[in-house]
């Protein structure tokens, strides 16, 4: 079951945010790379975040953030 989420507005821009709960589960810190692609197709356009698990995080989020 996908999950949905909304994008955030913070000045002139949006964000989409990672839940807590999957961003420990993967690892993420705020020291994490992503890349972004965009695939489109006519009935929609869908965004890839890939992260290397071969880093090495320095800061993984803690269980209080």
């Amino acid at each position: 079951m996908p999950l949905k989420v909304k994008p955030v507005k913070l000045r002139d821009s949006l964000y989409l945010l990672i839940p807590v709960d999957i961003a420990r589960l993967l690892g993420v810190a705020a020291s994490s790379h992503f890349q972004l692609s965009l695939n489109e197709n006519q009935d929609s356009v869908r965004l890839v975040y890939e992260m290397r698990k071969d880093e090495s995080p320095e800061q993984v989020i803690a269980k209080d953030e």
